[in-house]
């Protein structure tokens, strides 16, 4: 069975724990294998998580726009994706720089798949907005 929704919603997982995930995500190989027990391969043989449809890290306190512009340029690596949800959280929104807007709208070419993007509780300065909607106009199964 592989993973196909992962919902990490409404937690104090901050920055460090939501870029953590998502990079175990896209590279299970970087998982620390000396943690193992002795003879237990599982770690080293972790699968890929390339079948994972539903990305969901919203309302998560403690995750601001550096963690958010982090898993934007990791979520390339997760081409199955059909819902990616990097809502903030509505007590603390996220704020996008353009740069972290910037690798979002980079990678929205390189998920096929998806078909909803939600960005709730985001602000985001113009020029890195632009990008994202102009991504987001040009995906092909974006509505």
């Amino acid at each position: 069975v592989e993973l196909q929704v992962l919902n990490e919603i409404a937690n104090n997982i901050g920055d460090s724990g939501i870029v953590s995930l998502v990079e175990t995500l896209c590279h299970p190989s970087s998982l620390a294998t000396e943690e193992n027990p002795p003879g237990d391969q599982s770690l080293v043989t972790a699968p890929h998580y390339t079948t994972l449809r539903m990305l969901r890290i919203y309302g998560n306190s403690g995750v601001t726009g550096v963690g958010l512009g982090r898993v934007a340029q990791l979520i390339s690596a997760l081409p199955a994706l059909t819902r990616l949800d990097m809502s903030g959280h509505d007590d603390t929104p996220a704020h996008l720089s353009d740069t972290a807007a910037m690798a979002l709208a980079e990678a929205l070419p390189r998920l096929p798949a998806l078909d909803q993007l939600d960005l709730l509780f985001i602000s985001m300065e113009p020029a890195g907005f632009q990008a994202v909607m102009q991504a987001a106009e040009e995906h092909p199964t974006l509505e």
